[in-house]
């Protein structure tokens, strides 16, 4: 689905209501935006304009979404994006984001180039055949084990990470990475979505969030009952796009990452050429992507926690986030 067009219907006003200084959770005091721009918001509202269900798949069949830049004359250009269908949980984050973008550039609050919209587009093969795996690129960072949005924000300077347990400082629009299990890398089993709220659903303390999921079943305290429940009374669970809650017991690890400064975005994309050139041409004279080295290792080994956390500037507690601004970009 396209939604950049009529997403920017909305952009005037949006920027009006989201350009605010951010607000203070609790005690606890909201890190400087680079304009006070509320990218959270904008998230959830992105979110309400995407479809729902569509189907889910983690085999070769998914679809990714199609990310393009359009030259609209007048020497503009926007991205227009095209969620693809069956989609897997990182396949809709990035295309989350990507609307984000579109939303963003379209509207002239950002301005890419032509090449830095094209260097946000999904390729599964470089032009001489290579194929491209997790780790190397925008999407494929965003696919790969740890924490992808944690790394891809750091690496444009974006935004910042940081775990919270208590969900004391969590705000819904925060991308968030749920761990099933305890592991990182090769062994981990998780899922990567956009947090919405914690719920009590019939007594019980539920995690919610958009993503893309598929319905299943789960043995829980001696018998077996849905993976996911409904997170609003009279909504259903359908496989592909949506949102849904899950038990709290259920997750084991969360890193939260929050978008907070997108006029990084073309520095931070420009950064990541110049690492990928440094590198040398490929095969036929042909560019290298961009590769995270440590994220290209989790394909096949496991790591820890406390390593991610170092890798990406995660920060532990709300305490140690209260006053942090997105690192600078390498």
């Amino acid at each position: 689905m396209r939604i950049a067009s009529s997403a920017t219907r909305f952009i005037g006003a949006a920027i009006a209501a989201f350009a605010l200084a951010a607000t203070s959770l609790g005690a606890q005091a909201e890190p400087r935006t680079c304009v006070g721009v509320d990218y959270n918001r904008m998230i959830l509202d992105i979110i309400r304009e995407l479809p729902t269900g569509g189907g889910y798949s983690i085999g070769s069949d998914f679809v990714a979404p199609a990310v393009q830049a359009h030259n609209v004359g007048g020497g503009r250009w926007e991205l227009r994006v095209y969620d693809g269908h069956p989609s897997h949980c990182t396949s809709a984050t990035y295309a989350l984001y990507s609307h984000l973008v579109a939303v963003l550039q379209n509207g002239g609050r950002i301005s890419l180039t032509p090449d830095q919209l094209r260097a946000l587009e999904v390729r599964r093969r470089l032009p001489d055949g290579t194929q491209l795996v997790d780790g190397q690129g925008p999407f494929w960072i965003f696919n790969a084990n740890g924490a992808g949005v944690a790394a891809f924000l750091k690496h444009t300077g974006t935004g910042m990470s940081f775990r919270d347990d208590k969900l004391a400082y969590a705000r819904p629009g925060d991308f968030l990475k749920i761990f099933w299990n305890d592991n990182v890398g090769a062994s981990e089993k998780g899922h990567q979505v956009v947090y919405t709220g914690r719920r009590e659903v019939d007594g019980r303390d539920m995690i919610c969030f958009w993503g893309s999921q598929k319905q299943n079943r789960k043995k829980r305290s001696g018998g077996t009952e849905a993976l996911y429940f409904p997170a609003h009374a009279g909504a259903e669970v359908r496989n592909g796009y949506g949102e849904v809650c899950r038990p709290r017991g259920d997750i084991k690890e969360m890193i939260f990452s929050r978008v907070t400064c997108m006029e990084h975005l073309a520095t931070g994309l420009d950064g990541m050429r110049a690492k990928a050139d440094a590198r040398g041409r490929g095969r036929l004279g042909m560019p290298r992507p961009f590769v995270d080295e440590y994220l290209y290792s989790l394909r096949k080994t496991s790591s820890d926690h406390a390593t991610l956390d170092r890798m990406y500037d995660i920060a532990p507690a709300p305490a140690s986030v209260a006053n942090l601004t997105p690192a600078p970009v390498q």
